[in-house]
């Protein structure tokens, strides 16, 4: 069995890590702001020229767009909820900080989840921007 220094450290370490994730969390929102805006403009700019050329740069950043709010969509973030810890004030030293290291690792691991589906969203965004804002100035 673990020493209380070692299950202190590991919280640390642990809280360390969340807080990393939620650092990550909102630049990937940052991110995907800049990117929903760029696609606007994008949209703006290739509704007046009326080619085919400019009308796929339209839709390219249309995607985008999508793209960029779909990472914004509201979910449901882990967290601890505080109305329960009474329930652990009263129990074994040992266990509740092992019972904290372990939802804070099942926090973590779903937090890690949500950042990979998150990041995944705003690379297409990016890409579809990207493309749009590229390839019409290509072809002249």
């Amino acid at each position: 069995m673990a020493d209380q220094t070692s299950i202190d450290l590991l919280i640390e370490i642990s809280r360390s890590e969340r807080d990393a994730q939620l650092s990550h969390f909102d630049s990937l929102d940052t991110k995907a702001g800049l990117a929903l805006v760029f696609a606007g403009v994008l949209i703006a700019l290739g509704n007046d020229s009326g080619s085919v050329i400019g009308l796929t740069a339209v839709v390219l950043a249309a995607l985008s767009a999508v793209a960029a709010v779909s990472s914004f969509w509201p979910r449901q973030f882990p967290s601890i909820d505080p109305t329960r810890l009474g329930d652990y004030a009263l129990s074994e030293q040992v266990f509740t900080p092992l019972t904290v290291l372990d939802t804070l690792e099942v926090m973590m691991i779903q937090t890690s989840q949500m950042l990979e589906v998150k990041s995944r969203r705003l690379k297409w965004a990016l890409v579809s921007l990207t493309v749009g804002a590229v390839w019409p100035q290509s072809t002249y």
